[in-house]
């Protein structure tokens, strides 16, 4: 499913002429649908002004009440825009039969598939738990609950390692006025809160849902299970005298933390239920929380400006490797990037990309060193946009980049043949086939082998590589280089004449 709830089936209304028209002056909707529920439809679609691919959710409107309701989840959305793990709304409108919601394109699939498929490990579940709690805190900071918080109302950003999920669905969603609470019974029963099923709740019963959740991602059951909903609330209401059930293998493996953290998430009484605040702060989720959601940081801003500053080479496999990081250090940099994305497009301009970076610098020192940085030089397809795996390529932080296991993963996925050694095609290959390029950086490695050889002939091995790369991330004065010699390696302009031979070493 690409946004938005309601999986199943394939569908289309092609008898129905009328059916997107109100769009057409903004959108081109695809007739055929991606998905099916009982709302309606999720079509793919694309603005006619940028060419930019959402997805549109066309909603029944049989009735008065469902169009209140529409309206309702239109003006909610609204108030949550423009948070990295909630999808987008990016425009709306209605017609005499339905509601259109055009929302950001989520191709990643739903958290419950890889419930499911049983492929979720505890520190992915770890992830996956900071980032719906992300989002819990921005709307309860505005005293909205969503009501109906479930696997199957998370979506993946997309399939790549470390795609932060995005909570949709806002349908049940509800703003309370202060001191207000909510009286209506409604969700899905499996993932109510006890203080849901007696009528008189807030915002805490959202924790209780999510705690369920980490429950089933863990074990691949649910802590109240039951033939009916009868059964299933009798279970739920009687959580403080039987507690949460760990038994079985399933529960074995896991850690104690986790363990910790879903009976303190899993607590009846809503006062002494795990906060937004301190469930960030338990010790099973602290280390991950506070790589995702701190303000750009001086760490960022000097990896950023050095990779600005990188050779060309180097360049090309910071962005090799930026689909090589362990799930958790790409996890921290696209939550970076998301958050920078505002527009939730998986692209930002490079000037919009100064612009919000500077506004989100968590010091004055940060945005001074973010506001000299040539961002240009990140956009490596030359569209104009900077996508997350060009971000990521530069964001990476040295340990990230210059860890010989890292070095090692790029390698070999750029040996083709696998023979253990790159060979000037392969080279080309990562430097967008500019073979005279590739030359020459395998003329690099031929003269320091002493000659002997042409650099067609020569072929770079692991040691070389990594030499090479490790030699890239020394400081001018460690080489022995001045600041002036070492910017004489960066790329020069467009049309600007090829190094000379002592220009081109690396």
């Amino acid at each position: 499913m690409l946004c938005c709830g309601g999986g199943g089936g394939g569908g289309s209304d092609k008898s129905d002429d009328t059916k997107f028209n109100v769009m057409a002056g903004r959108w081109d909707v695809e007739r055929e649908a991606i998905g099916e529920g009982g709302f309606g439809t999720v079509h793919l679609c694309k603005s006619l002004k940028t060419g930019k691919q959402r997805a549109c959710k066309a909603m029944r409107l049989p009735t008065a009440l469902d169009r209140e309701d529409f309206r309702h989840e239109v003006l909610i959305m609204k108030k949550v825009k423009h948070h990295r793990n909630i999808c987008h709304i990016v425009d709306s409108g209605e017609d005499a039969r339905y509601g259109y919601l055009i929302m950001q394109s989520c191709t990643g699939g739903e958290l419950f598939d890889r419930i499911a498929a049983r492929n979720c490990k505890e520190r992915d579940a770890a992830m996956a738990v900071v980032d719906v709690l992300s989002a819990l805190k921005f709307i309860h900071a505005k005293r909205i609950i969503h009501r109906d918080l479930k696997p199957e109302n998370l979506l993946y950003k997309d399939k790549a390692p470390g795609a932060p999920l995005k909570l949709i669905d806002f349908g049940l969603a509800l703003q309370l006025q202060p001191g207000e609470r909510a009286t209506e019974v409604c969700g899905t029963t499996s993932y109510m809160a006890p203080e849901v099923l007696h009528g008189n709740y807030s915002v805490e019963c959202d924790n209780w849902s999510l705690g369920i959740i980490t429950y089933f991602m863990l074990s691949g059951s649910l802590p109240f299970p039951g033939r009916n909903d009868d059964e299933k609330e009798d279970k739920i209401l009687r959580v403080e005298q039987t507690g949460v059930p760990m038994n079985g293998r399933a529960w074995e493996k896991v850690s104690a933390n986790a363990k910790d953290f879903i009976k303190k998430i899993l607590l009846a009484n809503p006062r002494k239920r795990l906060s937004n605040k301190d469930a960030l702060n338990h010790p099973w989720l602290k280390q991950i929380a506070s790589l995702s959601d701190e303000p750009l940081g001086a760490e960022v801003a000097n990896s950023l400006k050095k990779y600005a500053n990188a050779h060309r080479f180097e360049k090309a496999i910071r962005h090799q490797m930026a689909t090589h990081l362990t799930k958790e250090e790409l996890h921290r940099l696209r939550n970076v990037f998301e958050k920078l994305d505002t527009e939730g497009t998986g692209q930002i301009a490079v000037e919009e990309l100064l612009r919000v970076m500077k506004e989100d610098a968590a010091d004055a020192k940060t945005a001074e060193t973010l506001s000299l940085l040539d961002l240009t030089s990140f956009d490596l397809d030359g569209d104009g946009q900077i996508d997350w795996q060009e971000f990521v390529a530069g964001a990476m932080h040295d340990h990230e980049v210059y860890n010989e296991d890292n070095l090692e993963k790029v390698f070999a996925s750029l040996d083709t043949d696998g023979n253990g050694t790159l060979c000037q095609r392969e080279v080309a290959a990562i430097l967008g086939n500019d073979h005279e390029f590739s030359r020459e950086v395998l003329a690099n490695v031929q003269r320091k082998r002493g000659g002997g050889s042409t650099a067609n002939e020569v072929a770079m091995t692991l040691e070389e590589f990594k030499a090479l790369m490790l030699e890239e991330s020394k400081p001018a004065e460690a080489t022995g280089a001045s600041t002036r010699a070492r910017r004489r390696h960066h790329d020069p302009p467009v049309g600007a004449a090829r190094y000379t031979d002592e220009e081109n070493k690396i």
